[in-house]
């Protein structure tokens, strides 16, 4: 069970962070194209900060987790 629950969170946190890298290059891109003009005057590194604490921050909690799952001794009985 945890191995599989190691692997899940693993795998969680590769799309999570995929999902952080493809939508940095959106959102800089739709920023600077101006093809939706819902950005008024506020700079790109809020949009940045926001997309990270959304995406990045999860990312990272899981792979720290799956890290500690994986380095518990495993119990011999």
């Amino acid at each position: 069970m945890k191995y599989t629950l190691e692997k899940i969170l693993f795998g969680i946190g590769i799309i999570l962070l995929i999902c952080f890298f493809g939508g940095l290059a959106y959102i800089r891109y739709d920023y600077y194209t101006n093809t939706i003009t819902s950005y008024a005057s506020t700079p790109l590194s809020v949009y940045n900060i926001i997309h990270g604490i959304i995406f990045l921050v999860p990312s990272i909690i899981c792979f720290i987790v799956s890290l500690v799952l994986r380095s518990e001794p495993k119990n011999k009985s």
